[in-house]
């Protein structure tokens, strides 16, 4: 449904708003801030995201299909559009203003877009219009000469580009000096007797919503540690928890104390100090001692580190897809889901696990995990063995 009408119209500000803000509510439960500004939750995974699409932009990326499908002039609508809405003018120097719908003035302000990504590739000229068409270099020559030139070649708005070729070579009225600036330009612009045709992004490419979102969306930076959690045999629950932890959006007691939300930062596992993130995990002697446990079922022995030197060992040593990696990766992204819900259970519910209970519950769900692997020595009976 979203899809349908996002591709069938621009959608107004306010609605595209309220859809975010009704995934927004969702993901976040209640009227309460997010923890993490939604923008950047929109981000691809590898970007630090969540793969959440961005109303407005997924919108205008859908759009976009209707300006190629212009530009094609394969469907019916698309023919529609040329004999009634464009008929003898250009669609890339119709004017967005007058008597148009709303909906085609929102597909004519998109052109600049798609512009942006379009190929023109020239073959025999038969196509393309001589002056409003982007076939040089990406341009028309109408938007880098004006209408001045059409005039001088008395050749008319109507021209196709084969009209400028005599004999397999340009050949251009040499009668100003916008004129000769046009043949010196296309001299690199080989005449061939290829079809014209038009790509997306790269040469022979059509197009598709996934490349057209790729080309608007804004792109930030890949971060080194999305691998350790979004992989193909995580628990989400447990993944989306890791996923706050790397990004620090936990919103432990130092950071309630900050803020006057509460008057204590005091660590719920009694050990005396301060509660923040690089504490919690682990340096509290609680989960310290379920942390070293965990990593025993693993088979590994070392010594505890601080948080950022134990998520760069996880990096080096839980790479790839093979058994043990993918066990490492489920221990981690386990413990810190468990331990976080343990400290909750005890802020909100004064409610209080042992430790051994918590290992077993993060052996439980990484046991049941493996039902979905294929191979007994990757199911339940694996995990449980290796554990």
């Amino acid at each position: 449904m979203q899809v349908y009408w996002c591709s069938a119209f621009l959608l107004p500000s306010f609605i595209a708003k309220e859809c975010d803000r009704i995934l927004r509510k969702f993901l976040w439960g209640g009227k309460g801030r997010g923890k993490v500004k939604w923008f950047e939750v929109c981000k691809p995974m590898a970007e630090d995201g969540l793969r959440i699409k961005d109303m407005k932009t997924w919108n205008r990326a859908l759009l976009l299909k209707q300006v190629w499908e212009i530009l094609m002039n394969q469907s019916f609508w698309a023919r529609w559009c040329h004999v009634y809405l464009i008929k003898k003018s250009n669609f890339w120097v119709m004017p967005a203003n007058g008597l148009h719908s709303w909906s085609w003035r929102q597909i004519l302000l998109l052109r600049p877009v798609a512009k942006e990504h379009l190929i023109y590739k020239y073959g025999r000229g038969d196509k393309f219009s001589l002056w409003f068409d982007p076939w040089m270099h990406g341009e028309s020559i109408h938007a880098l000469y004006g209408h001045r030139v059409i005039h001088d070649t008395r050749l008319g708005r109507l021209a196709l580009v084969k009209d400028m070729i005599r004999e397999g070579r340009w050949n251009l009225p040499l009668n100003s000096l916008d004129l000769v600036e046009i043949q010196h330009r296309v001299q690199d612009i080989p005449i061939t007797l290829t079809p014209d045709s038009i790509s997306w992004v790269s040469i022979d490419n059509s197009f598709s919503t996934k490349l057209a979102w790729q080309g608007i969306r804004a792109r930030s930076a890949e971060v080194h540690w999305h691998n350790l959690v979004w992989y193909p045999a995580r628990i989400p629950k447990h993944a989306f928890c890791l996923w706050l932890a790397l990004r620090r959006a936990h919103r432990t007691r130092d950071k309630l104390l900050a803020i006057r939300v509460i008057h204590s930062a005091s660590c719920v596992f009694n050990c005396g100090e301060v509660e923040s993130l690089e504490h919690l995990f682990f340096h509290c002697p609680f989960t310290h001692n379920v942390w070293m446990a965990v990593l025993a079922m693993c088979n590994v022995l070392r010594p505890i580190s601080q948080w950022m030197d134990e998520v760069q060992w996880m990096l080096d040593h839980a790479r790839g897809h093979k058994f043990p990696a993918l066990v490492r990766k489920l221990a981690f992204a386990a413990s810190i889901y468990h331990i976080w819900l343990e400290r909750n259970r005890r802020c909100f519910k004064n409610q209080f696990m042992p430790a051994q209970e918590i290992i077993e519950k993060i052996k439980h769900d990484m046991a049941w995990k493996g039902c979905g692997w294929a191979g007994s020595h990757r199911g339940v009976s694996g995990i449980i063995a290796y554990l």
